[in-house]
């Protein structure tokens, strides 16, 4: 993800992703490197909002064991028409709702 900022492309991070980052890191030190990348130009932070509360939840429900996060981001590249940037098995539901993945090294 850092190449990428660094050649000038936008990474669209959902609220979801980057609280459930926070909530993995242990130390002082990972949590201020997490708000640096977030506050860079190019990361693009996007919040959930009420009018998608909705859809997020059924999409979560039906193609992510509930996992709100995985939903959120999956609603974003849906409608950026972006791939979704994640591990191979994480994948599975993305595909199924027909996006275009590209897998973490």
């Amino acid at each position: 993800l850092a190449v990428m900022t660094r050649h000038g492309h936008a990474v669209a991070v959902p609220s979801t992703v980057r609280a459930r980052a926070g909530e993995q890191l242990v130390s002082a030190a990972e949590l201020a490197e997490l708000d640096w990348f977030c506050a860079s130009g190019t990361v693009l932070e996007i919040p959930i909002s009420a009018a998608d509360a909705a859809e997020l939840d059924q999409l979560a429900k039906d193609h992510f064991r509930g996992d709100l996060a995985a939903a959120h981001a999956a609603l974003i590249a849906y409608r950026r028409h972006w791939p979704v940037i994640t591990s191979e098995d994480r994948a599975a539901g993305f595909r199924e709702v027909g996006l275009q993945v590209e897998l973490l090294p």
